[in-house]
């Protein structure tokens, strides 16, 4: 297996990088007047084909597989894209799992939003799928995406009843708590399906991957310019050592991403072990070195001057979305294949 990007993977990280890093700037603010991206900002990842790149192409998409789909996602976390930008891509695919081409089609161009619903216990996400949830990052949001390893759905927002905003741990994405969800509301809903559920660790995965580089290369940055006793920090063991520790979890949770997804595109029947242990490994390597670049910075870690502390709750975000990184963590040490 040959897990060396090619001359177009390295093209497609390196555009989106660039653009991402023009048109999405993670705000500051400890409230801003809006935690969703503008319509401008939405219809300028909609232009670049991402939310498509997994369509077929006969339904309008780019044909791409699950490999360009986690380096675009990769993107997003390193640049802190909200999470609705992962829920519509997908969603994208939930639709195409349950036949539904015309919803996939208005999440691809951009005309539908998703945001993830996470159950406030885990098994609730099953039949018969009532119980209270978070809605998370759900501004200008119309449908909802909630799977688990036993069941996949995609429901209206006005299918959750006692809805009102809560406070979130992360001030620039807005949440909102549903005291209960009505099944029959939910329009579009699957058995488990195992293509989907590899694709929603892995690129899950990927957004925790791109979140620990990020803050590896914030945190080499600021070990090179913030001085003290007349010399760099980074020069000192102290700094230095944690610093190089992020690079190992940088790269040990990149190594697994790229496996996970080859094996999902090529098929491979241990899919399933692998995908989940890369969601587990990116999500320890995302807090790991979020939570340590907040301690390199000092006082520093916990205002909104600097960014280690939005990656900390992105990734706690990112590892409560379906079972939870926990459900991983526990089947991978098991051995246990999942559905892959």
């Amino acid at each position: 297996m040959d897990l060396h990007p090619t001359l177009d993977h390295e093209e497609i990280s390196r555009s989106a990088r660039e653009y991402l890093a023009e048109q999405i700037t993670p705000s500051r603010s400890p409230k801003p007047d809006s935690t969703a991206l503008d319509p401008s900002q939405w219809n300028s990842l909609v232009n670049m084909g991402w939310f498509a790149m997994g369509l077929p192409e006969g339904d309008g998409g780019l044909g791409l597989s699950v490999v360009e789909e986690a380096l675009v996602v990769r993107e997003f976390g390193r640049q802190l894209v909200p999470p609705q930008a992962l829920a519509t891509m997908l969603a994208v695919h939930a639709a195409l799992a349950v036949g539904d081409a015309g919803l996939a089609a208005g999440l691809a161009e951009g005309s539908r939003r998703a945001a993830f619903a996470v159950p406030m216990a885990p098994s609730q996400v099953g039949a018969p799928w009532t119980g209270a949830y978070r809605l998370v990052d759900c501004e200008r949001a119309d449908l909802t995406l909630m799977w688990s390893q036993h069941a996949v759905a995609l429901a209206p927002l006005d299918a959750f009843g006692g809805r009102q905003q809560a406070p979130a741990l992360d001030a620039s994405l807005e949440v909102q708590t549903a005291d209960s969800f009505d099944p029959a509301r939910a329009q579009w809903k699957v058995e488990p399906d195992a293509g989907f559920l590899d694709r929603a660790r892995i690129l899950t995965a990927a957004a925790l991957t791109g979140g620990a580089e990020a803050v590896r290369d914030i945190s080499a940055e600021y070990a090179k310019t913030r001085h003290q006793f007349g010399k760099p920090i980074g020069s000192f063991q102290a700094i230095a050592h944690p610093c190089a520790d992020m690079a190992v979890r940088s790269e040990a949770a990149l190594a697994c991403l790229y496996y996970a997804a080859v094996c999902l595109r090529d098929g491979r029947p241990e899919t399933g072990l692998y995908s989940a242990a890369a969601r587990s490994v990116a999500f320890n390597a995302a807090y790991a070195n979020a939570t340590a670049s907040m301690q390199l910075h000092g006082g520093y870690g916990q205002t909104y001057e600097y960014l280690p502390h939005f990656y900390v709750k992105r990734a706690m975000i990112y590892g409560l979305i379906g079972d939870g990184v926990e459900t991983d963590e526990g089947s991978v040490l098991a051995g246990e294949p999942l559905l892959g």
